[in-house]
């Protein structure tokens, strides 16, 4: 393959290279504009070294995949996969502001950032997709600071399986959660300790509750880190709109114990208290449909003797065709049907 450089193009001229914007080991970063739609692009292309080796090509396109599907104001966006010749690359939105790593230094709102990338990391972990490469070269900064997760290079997805050779740990070191560098496999809490190690290099001013969680994200045992992404975040900002796991936005604010609670990954039992509760909430429910179909029962009969002229009624439910409706049908379903019944009783004497 011919070597590729500044002004070059690519898909038949579709895509200029105006220059190299970061380099990985899979991979070249060019900026790039794209001649047909007028928009500046970032284009990803796989190393010439690898672009041969059908396990990075292949986790090459997982990458594609993987980020293509998600939506996110705080993921970089996927606009293409494409080849040209041997190459393989992907397009992707153009972010400006540089990386993590390029605004050491800088005054950086580190609370609000922490608030942007939970909330990133928790629509990742809502897909089924653990990152596993969180650090600050991994997060370009917008015009407007907003930070962008982006290289989902080694990220992997529940129904994925495994390109790395058994017990290879992938990432970078200082950003590894210490199960995982014992040989562990990676867990969206591993990405929670990445994200604190990653939060806790910015310094700046933290607000106390970033201060508290910060410790928490980066414990040494997963079992003392949040359950998840919107636990973490539920602590740090409880009034924020916390995404759910069924794609729709949660509105109202919650204390952060019951935001954890109600917005925990599904596969998280709910504690005993909580299922006590409902058990008893349900009970009391049930008691109440009995109790209301009673008083409509003795109310009918009362009202039958009344228009019988005070004789004693003769009512025989087993005489009507009706049938009382299933027991598991809504409850004003199972009066309705009582009523039926008595009135068609009456009728029939």
């Amino acid at each position: 393959m011919s070597a590729l450089g500044t002004g070059a193009t690519l898909c038949e001229g579709r895509y200029r290279l105006d220059g190299v914007v970061g380099r990985g080991g899979m991979a070249v970063v060019w900026h790039a504009m794209d001649l047909q739609l007028e928009r500046e692009v970032a284009i990803k292309i796989i190393s010439d070294v690898l672009a041969g080796d059908p396990r990075f090509v292949a986790r090459f396109e997982r990458e594609a995949r993987l980020a293509a599907g998600l939506s996110h104001p705080n993921l970089v966006k996927v606009f293409d996969y494409s080849e040209d010749g041997e190459r393989r690359f992907l397009v992707m939105e153009y972010v400006a502001g540089g990386t993590l790593v390029e605004a050491r230094g800088q005054a950086l709102d580190v609370s609000s950032l922490a608030r942007d990338l939970l909330d990133a990391v928790a629509h990742i972990h809502a897909a089924g997709i653990v990152h596993r490469d969180i650090k600050p070269a991994n997060v370009l900064l917008g015009a407007d600071g907003s930070p962008r997760l982006t290289d989902f290079g080694i990220a992997r997805g529940d129904g994925t399986s495994g390109l790395t050779q058994t017990g290879q740990v992938l990432g970078t070191l200082r950003y590894i959660a210490p199960e995982v560098a014992s040989g562990a496999p990676a867990t969206p809490q591993s990405d929670l300790y990445a994200l604190g190690v990653l939060l806790g290099e910015l310094g700046g001013d933290q607000p106390e509750p970033l201060a508290r969680l910060l410790p928490r994200l980066t414990a040494t045992d997963p079992a003392d880190r949040p359950r998840s992404a919107v636990e973490a975040l539920a602590d740090l900002d409880p009034t924020r709109q916390l995404p759910r796991t069924d794609g729709l936005p949660r509105t109202e604010a919650l204390p952060a114990t019951q935001a954890a609670a109600e917005w925990a990954p599904a596969d998280r039992a709910a504690p005993a208290a909580a299922r006590s509760r409902l058990a008893r909430q349900f009970a009391l429910r049930r008691w109440q449909a009995i109790a209301a179909a009673g008083v409509l029962l003795a109310l009918l009969v009362v009202v039958i003797v009344a228009a019988s002229g005070g004789g004693s009624p003769k009512l025989d439910v087993t005489r009507t065709t009706l049938r009382p409706a299933p027991a598991g049908a809504p409850v004003n379903q199972q009066l309705d049907r009582l009523e039926r019944i008595v009135r068609a009783a009456a009728q029939k004497d």
